[in-house]
C-alpha cells in the first residue's frame, strides 16, 4: 500500500481540496483507496458526505485487529473509503503501523491530518509527503523549511516531496513570484508544482 500524506501549514491553503481530487483521480483509474482521518475534518466529511453521525475511530494506542478497523471505515458515493483515526499528543503511535491496514487490501492509504503538528510523529518517513502553501505568507519559507527539518530528523531522507501553491495574493504578484523562486532555490525546482490559485 502506497502512503501519501497531504499537509497544510495554513488553514485555506487546499489540503482537502487536494487529497479528495488526488483521492478521486486513483479510483476513476480503478485504485482502492483509503483516506486516514487524523483528527475529524468536518470539511473532509462534506466532501466526502459522510454522514457526522457516524464517530466510531480506531485508537491507534490500542491494539487493532483488521476487522476492528472494518466496522469502523465509513464508504462514500465517490467510491472513497474514509478511516476515523485518534492520535493523542505524545502517543508514539502512527496509523503506519497498524499494519492490519495491509490486510484491508487497499493500493493508497492517503492521511489527513488536522493540524500541522503531524510530522512530529515516528514512523512519518514511510510517507509521499505533498504541502499546499500559501504564498500569500510572508514566512511560508522559514515555516517549510521547519516542516522539513522536522520531518528529516525523523529518518525521513527527501523530506517534504512535493509542494504545491496553492493560495497566492491576487493583489501582490511580485511577492507570489518572489516566494515561490525561493522556495524553488531552497528545495528545488523539481519539488515545487505548477500553482493552482486557490
Amino acid at each position: 500500500m502506497r502512503v501519501i500524506t497531504v499537509i497544510a501549514k495554513h488553514p485555506g491553503s487546499g489540503q482537502t481540496s487536494v487529497l479528495v481530487n488526488l483521492a478521486s483521480g486513483l479510483v476513476r483509474q480503478g485504485y482502492r483507496v483509503l483516506i486516514g482521518e487524523l483528527g475529524k475534518s468536518e470539511k473532509l466529511r462534506n466532501w466526502l458526505d459522510v454522514r457526522q453521525e457516524q464517530n466510531q475511530v480506531v485508537d491507534i494506542d490500542i491494539p487493532t485487529t483488521a476487522n476492528d478497523i472494518k466496522t469502523a471505515i465509513l464508504s462514500s458515493q465517490l467510491g472513497i473509503d474514509l478511516l476515523p483515526l485518534v492520535v493523542e499528543p505524545g502517543t508514539q503511535m502512527t496509523p503506519l503501523r497498524l499494519t492490519c491496514l495491509e490486510e484491508l487490501d487497499y493500493d493508497f492509504l492517503l492521511l489527513h491530518p488536522v493540524g500541522s503538528e503531524y510530522y512530529k510523529l515516528p514512523d512519518m518517513f514511510a510517507a509521499t509527503v505533498i504541502v499546499c502553501t500559501d504564498l500569500s505568507h510572508d514566512n511560508e519559507l522559514e515555516e517549510l523549511q521547519t516542516l522539513e527539518e522536522g520531518l528529516q530528523s525523523l529518518g525521513k531522507g527527501n523530506g517534504i516531496d512535493l509542494i504545491l501553491p496553492n493560495k497566492i495574493n491576487t493583489k501582490e504578484w511580485e511577492q507570489n513570484t518572489q516566494q515561490l523562486f525561493n522556495l524553488a532555490e531552497y528545495f528545488g525546482y523539481e519539488k515545487i508544482a505548477d500553482p493552482i490559485p486557490h
